[in-house]
């Protein structure tokens, strides 16, 4: 269940964040493409929603791995 969405049009990043049984995953997309779930499992609400923010505003981005 998706709990809240952060939204940014500068960067076009947008980050959801959801309710799982275990606690909390962000999903963190950029340009509509799902870049990253990020498992947040342990810690509140209030962090996921830092997580979601700090990424939509540009303070940290996701790590991409070349799988070639």
């Amino acid at each position: 269940m998706i709990l809240s969405s952060f939204y940014n049009k500068k960067n076009n990043r947008r980050a959801e964040i959801i309710k799982c049984d275990n606690g909390y995953h962000v999903r963190l997309y950029t340009n509509d493409i799902l870049e990253e779930v990020r498992d947040v499992s342990g810690h509140s609400i209030n962090y996921a929603e830092d997580c979601a923010e700090n990424f939509v505003e540009g303070i940290f981005d996701v790590d991409i791995v070349d799988k070639k």
